[in-house]
Formats: structure tokens, C-alpha cells, sequence
């Protein structure tokens, strides 16, 4: 029979794969966006300024979309507490198939499907990295 300790760690150690899982697919979110906005900006002839203004629309647009995608379907949904919070175990696309098979979360195990982070969840944070990136470019990088 598992003691308390047991059942805390085993929580621990769940918590702590699921916030890996979503961070690690939101910075890879924020480093296509950063990458993406800036070549656009360059080819463009725009520069850093352009890039800059470019994460922070590309950010907002993000955000705005796992918003929507968050957003209960029904009223039923509310009454249930569930929105777009429990993925399916087969709804994966290539893009968190890619994300997956980068270091370090190919290192760990999947989140249990009941525990982890819906995919609009993790774009949602990963919207917040986009508009953090912006943020520094301007006042960390003097980027005006």
C-alpha cells in the first residue's frame, strides 16, 4: 500500500513532466515565431524594427487563437470543467510529434493523458514567450 510520501512524489514527478512538456513546446513555438518574424523582416528590408513589431503582431494573433480554441463548445463543457483541456490519445499532430522528439522531452515520458496540458494550452503559453521575445528585443536589446 503506497504511504502519503509515495503518492507526493508520484504527483511531483507528474506535475513536473507536464510543465516540462508545455514549456518545452512553447519555447519551440516562441523559436519558430522569433525565427520566422525575423526572416520576414530582413527579406522585407524592415530589419529588427520590422522583426520586433512582427513578433508582437505574430504574438497577439497567437494568443487570440489559443484563446479561441480554449473557449468551452457548449455549456455542458463549462458544467463539466471541460473545455479543450483533455486532448484524445491519438490527437497528435507533426508539429507535437516534432516537439516530442526533441531533447529533453524525448528523454521523459508523455504526460498522463488526464494530466497534461491541452495543445491550446501550450500555444497559448507559448504566445506569452512570442510577446516576452518582443518585449526584450525592445527593452533589454534597444531595438526601437
Amino acid at each position: 500500500m503506497p504511504t502519503g510520501a509515495d503518492e507526493w512524489t508520484r504527483r511531483l514527478r507528474v506535475a513536473a513532466v507536464v510543465w516540462i512538456d508545455a514549456v518545452g513546446y512553447a519555447v519551440v513555438v516562441a523559436a519558430v515565431s522569433v525565427a520566422a518574424a525575423l526572416a520576414a523582416a530582413v527579406v522585407s528590408g524592415g530589419g529588427l524594427v520590422r522583426g520586433k513589431a512582427l513578433l508582437f503582431v505574430v504574438g497577439f494573433v497567437l494568443m487570440g487563437y489559443a484563446t479561441i480554441r480554449l473557449w468551452p463548445t457548449s455549456p455542458e463543457d463549462v458544467e463539466r470543467g471541460v473545455a479543450d483541456s483533455i486532448p484524445s490519445p491519438g490527437e497528435r499532430t507533426r508539429f507535437q510529434s516534432l516537439v516530442r522528439a526533441l531533447p529533453p522531452l524525448r528523454w521523459l515520458p508523455s504526460p498522463p493523458p488526464g494530466s497534461q496540458l491541452s495543445p491550446a494550452g501550450k500555444l497559448f503559453l507559448g504566445s506569452l514567450l512570442v510577446l516576452l521575445a518582443s518585449y526584450l528585443m525592445e527593452t533589454v536589446f534597444g531595438v526601437v
